[in-house]
């Protein structure tokens, strides 16, 4: 017969506590608490911290892997997949490793994972770690498992992820400065019109500007507004409106009058 009563007795038990909850024997509680590893006491519904909690039974099971920032990538892919039914990387509470470590986690009932203490027996990665500091290949080193070329990877996409945004970071900041300059500006404006500046110099406030499109037979000199970079003078007849246009629309407009044959140029180079 079932003994009730052991159900309601009180316990003293090491937890998980995360987002101010924990499970045990498939039971939740809900308890007011920072995250982290706790003894705590239960009797019923009812829990209560004692203290931080720095040992651990073996009551749950234990994982080696590679810490991967808040992830681990796990030490065997296959024993994670066939046991657990976990791909290679999952999230890793209550991390305190440095990312690429060797460390040993606990798979607790509610099929969180969560850190447990720093693994010094494998030796192997502070090998890799070395190769990827020192951007070293790594292919001449023995023994190196898919789980750890895996890691080694992993680290290097984001490093190289990193640097590129770094380089993009800094070709924005540069490209911003040398807008200022009037021949950078022209040039990439005209650019980005599809066409292309070969010629340009400063006339008090304007500037006149050779310019041509791929394939045309045309080269144009307009003037433009050096302070708004309006158009003073297209080149080409606009009946006018001259003043209306931008580089960008200046250029499409050329564009359009000469698919149609009724480009009039004004202005000679």
């Amino acid at each position: 017969m079932l003994d009730f009563s052991k159900l309601s007795q009180e316990k003293e038990i090491i937890v998980p506590i995360l987002n101010n909850s924990f499970q045990y024997h498939f039971k939740k509680y809900r308890i007011q608490s920072e995250d982290g590893w706790f003894l705590v006491k239960t009797k019923n519904n009812d829990s209560k911290i004692l203290e931080p909690a720095y040992n651990f039974s073996n009551e749950y099971d234990i994982v080696k892997g590679f810490t991967y920032n808040n992830k681990i990538i796990f030490h065997n892919f296959d024993v994670a997949k066939r046991k657990w039914k976990f791909d290679l990387c999952k999230d890793l509470n209550f991390n305190s490793s440095q990312t690429f470590s060797a460390i040993e986690a606990v798979v607790w009932e509610d099929k969180n994972i969560y850190f447990l203490k720093p693994d010094y027996t494998n030796y192997k990665i502070f090998e890799l770690k070395n190769s990827f500091d020192s951007e070293i290949s790594i292919s001449e080193i023995k023994g190196i498992t898919p789980e750890l070329r895996t890691l080694f990877l992993f680290h290097t996409i984001e490093r190289d992820n990193f640097r590129e945004m770094e380089r993009q970071i800094k070709a924005k900041e540069e490209h911003k400065k040398m807008m200022e300059s009037i021949p950078y500006r022209l040039k990439v404006t005209f650019e980005a019109a599809g066409a292309k500046m070969t010629n340009y110099s400063l006339s008090g406030k304007r500037i006149v500007v050779d310019w041509h499109m791929p394939n045309s037979e045309y080269t144009y000199n307009s003037i433009i507004d050096v302070n708004t970079f309006k158009i003073v003078e297209a080149g080409y007849c606009l009946s006018g409106g001259d003043k209306r246009l931008n580089i960008t629309s200046m250029v499409k407009t050329a564009e359009e009058f000469e698919d149609r044959g009724v480009i009039h140029i004004t202005r000679e180079t």
